[in-house]
């Protein structure tokens, strides 16, 4: 059996590569999400738990993007 205590102090950063992803970025940042907030909600993780998006030089929107979301969420963070 997991222990709760154990598993809430755990830190979770999934770190997501982003070249150009403009496009699908709106859908997929709220996957992640989704799935980070199911993490928690089960005991599984922390609520310290990000979602570290890394743009690799986007030419597109990808960085525009990352920024509106880390500023309207705290478990997003770009880099």
């Amino acid at each position: 059996m997991l222990n709760r205590k154990i598993a809430n102090d755990t830190i979770l950063y999934m770190v997501i590569p982003c070249y150009n992803e403009a496009k699908v970025l709106p859908t997929t940042s709220q996957m992640f999400l989704d799935e980070l907030n199911l993490l928690v909600e089960k005991g599984l993780v922390s609520d310290k738990s990000r979602i570290l998006f890394v743009d690799d030089g986007s030419k597109d929107a990808t960085w525009d993007l990352i920024s509106a979301y880390a500023g309207e969420n705290e478990h997003y963070i770009g880099i």
